[in-house]
């Protein structure tokens, strides 16, 4: 609609932020996770009191959006809504500063 009708405004300032840095998104949500996979968290022990870690985004799940509600996915579905907010407001910044990621 933005693109075939030119329908712009405030509200596609959120989309038009994506659709500037997309490679930059998609390589940053696959590199984050891992690289903050590498520093653990202690979670409990096990019952067979070895201790169990978690990452960073498995702590952010696990005490911040699975205790929002009893089903667990909308538990699930904060978690996906906070990572694109999180993503968005990476490249906004990126894009306030004029920094564009081409191939």
């Amino acid at each position: 609609m933005i693109e075939f009708k030119g329908v712009t405004g405030k509200w596609s300032k959120f989309f038009d932020v994506f659709g500037k840095n997309p490679l930059f998104i998609f390589v940053l949500s696959g590199f984050l996770p891992r690289l903050l996979g590498l520093f653990r968290i202690f979670e409990k022990t096990d019952a067979n009191g070895k201790p169990v870690y978690v990452s960073a985004f498995g702590w952010f799940y696990e005490h911040v959006c699975k205790n929002i509600a009893s089903d667990l996915r909308v538990g699930s579905l904060v978690y996906a809504l906070c990572m694109i907010a999180f993503y968005w407001l990476i490249v906004f910044l990126m894009d306030k500063k004029k920094i564009y990621i081409k191939v």
